[in-house]
């Protein structure tokens, strides 16, 4: 009985440490924020904050589908992808927001993250990150 119970023990605390995160939240490098807590990133992806403490306009793009975008959706604004979707189009329909820019994949965030002033997206953990500011989350 011992032995099983260290055994279930042990596939846990692997599952556990095999469950990290899966993306990167990345910046503009003109962005003047480093860290940012998770509320404050809430707040980001829902339109909630619009400027950068430096002022700068928050341009805000998400991938259009993928782990990392299902990730950061349901991790960062405790909506599933689905809602946050309906939650932008609402947003647009009653005229409080512009709907995010969409990037088909890591190269095209890059792309716009890296030439676009003030904004704000997220990549897969895997991919390079270069052009771009990396902001950690507390």
């Amino acid at each position: 009985m011992k032995s099983k119970l260290l055994i279930i023990l042990a596939w846990l605390t692997l599952l556990t440490l095999g469950h990290g995160t899966e993306y990167q939240i990345i910046a503009h490098p003109e962005v003047d924020a480093t860290t940012l807590t998770k509320s404050e990133v809430k707040n980001l992806l829902l339109g909630n904050k619009t400027r950068w403490d430096n002022g700068l306009i928050v341009r805000l793009a998400i991938l259009s589908g993928g782990k990392a975008h299902d990730d950061v959706i349901t991790e960062l604004t405790t909506r599933t992808p689905d809602q946050f979707d309906k939650y932008w189009k609402k947003q647009v329909f009653t005229g409080k927001g512009v709907m995010p820019e969409s990037a088909a994949d890591d190269a095209a965030m890059l792309t716009y993250i890296a030439k676009t002033p003030g904004s704000l997206g997220y990549i897969s953990i895997q991919t390079e990150a270069s052009g771009v500011k990396i902001l950690t989350i507390q």
